[in-house]
């Protein structure tokens, strides 16, 4: 694991209480690629395994330019790397995706933060109506924390991804603009 990222406060718009989103760098790359392929994360989101170097450095090389699919590192206040945090936005409406790949990171809010931080941000960056996500529905955890951020469950998408050799269900969840302002000027 790297550390300590080699920023000491990297300057950015997102900064939550026990996280900062960093862009990405090309440094980065090893550790995301170490992350993709051997992270107990990797259970929960859906790639393709293994990812190898040269397409976890296009990958990251195309994500640090996209206007429309900003992706950050998550870091902790201390500057540890824990996670990747990301928006894939159409028009009015924005995809988040988030993990927190460092597992001892795991059930101490660092997730939630990060969901916070970033919907925080690209509602106020952004002309965004609804903000959505999937999850899988064993996901207890990171349900959980969605909902702590004001998502909230819209239905199952059935047999919607094929993982572990078979079709299985998702969770669709989402935030509206006019719920985050309503959390935001009440909270």
């Amino acid at each position: 694991m790297r550390k300590i990222s080699p920023r000491k406060a990297a300057p950015t718009w997102l900064t939550g209480e026990k996280v900062r989103l960093r862009p990405i760098e090309p440094a980065d790359v090893s550790m995301l690629q170490r992350w993709i392929n051997t992270s107990p994360a990797r259970l929960f989101i859906f790639p393709r395994l293994p990812q190898s170097f040269q397409h976890e450095r296009d990958w990251a090389a195309s994500r640090a330019v996209d206007v429309n699919k900003p992706t950050y590192i998550i870091q902790t206040r201390r500057g540890v790397d824990i996670g990747v945090t990301d928006l894939v936005i159409e028009g009015a409406r924005a995809t988040l995706g988030v993990a927190i790949f460092e597992e001892r990171y795991w059930s101490h809010g660092y997730g939630t933060d990060a969901v916070r931080t970033l919907v925080d941000g690209a509602f106020r960056a952004r002309p965004l109506v609804r903000i959505e996500l999937t999850v899988i529905p064993n996901n207890v955890r990171a349900i959980k924390a969605y909902e702590r951020v004001g998502f909230k469950r819209e239905g199952v998408l059935r047999s919607y991804q094929f993982r572990d050799g078979a079709y299985s269900d998702v969770v669709l969840m989402s935030i509206l603009h006019g719920e985050w302002l309503a959390r935001r000027d009440h909270g």
